[in-house]
């Protein structure tokens, strides 16, 4: 249903959770070694389809993490201690801990080089991007868990946008007027609807591909270059 990528307009702004991911055919069993529910989609991208999963984002905290450590891979760090990650979220560092291996064992972060102090692990982010979908066969229960996702990206999503809003008079022009809200109603086949989604991601995808060339060199890139977020929801009016 939702998709999400950590590198993540409307009139301008921000962007993730897409809209919702239709049904996947089935895959071929999970080789050995990748957590079971990760299932390879290409060289960027997983589609998680194991609830249990989707449950260990699903938390205001975990979210926050995942936010955060987007947003600092973004912006070129590798990654960031459970005291940093802690204190954004609001929350000690031993109470983060429990949410940080959490996200650990569902494969959504990972462990980063040291940065010379063992007694203190750094934390990144495992995946680039990740779509989640329940398919038609699911349970009630397991759709309510992927309802909950998408619902959890959902409000991540209006809190950054709520933080544009408030500060966008602070922000140099260039910037704010770069950014763009667009809404609109179409009358599509579902064929149709398909290649506008798949045009949209092509074109994302050509951008997210810059950033994470930038975030392999360690390059913030040019010095006017700040962090977009992209948001894209394309649904049915029921």
């Amino acid at each position: 249903m939702s998709e999400t990528s950590a590198s993540h307009p409307e009139n301008g702004l921000p962007r993730p959770p897409l809209p919702p991911v239709p049904p996947v055919a089935p895959v071929p069993p999970v080789p050995p070694g990748r957590p079971q529910g990760i299932l390879p989609e290409d060289a960027h991208r997983v589609k998680i389809t194991d609830p249990e999963r989707m449950k260990a984002l699903a938390h205001p905290a975990r979210m926050a993490v995942f936010d955060f450590l987007g947003l600092r891979r973004v912006k070129g760090f590798d990654g960031a201690t459970a005291t940093e990650i802690a204190e954004v979220a609001g929350m000690t560092p031993s109470a983060m801990s429990y949410h940080l291996r959490t996200l650990a064992k569902a494969g959504f972060i990972e462990e980063a080089p040291s940065r010379g102090d063992a007694r203190e692990r750094v934390w990144r982010l495992a995946l680039h991007s990740f779509s989640i979908a329940a398919g038609d066969d699911a349970s009630e229960s397991d759709k309510v868990i992927e309802r909950t996702m998408g619902e959890a990206f959902r409000e991540r999503d209006e809190e950054n946008f709520t933080r544009f809003l408030d500060s966008r008079f602070d922000l140099d022009p260039k910037i704010r007027d770069a950014s763009m809200v667009q809404h609109g109603t179409l009358r599509l086949t579902p064929e149709e609807a398909e290649e506008f989604g798949r045009r949209f991601m092509e074109l994302e995808g050509e951008y997210a591909e810059l950033t994470r060339k930038r975030i392999a060199e360690g390059s913030e890139g040019p010095s006017e270059a700040v962090v977009y977020h992209a948001m894209f929801r394309l649904f049915p009016r029921v």
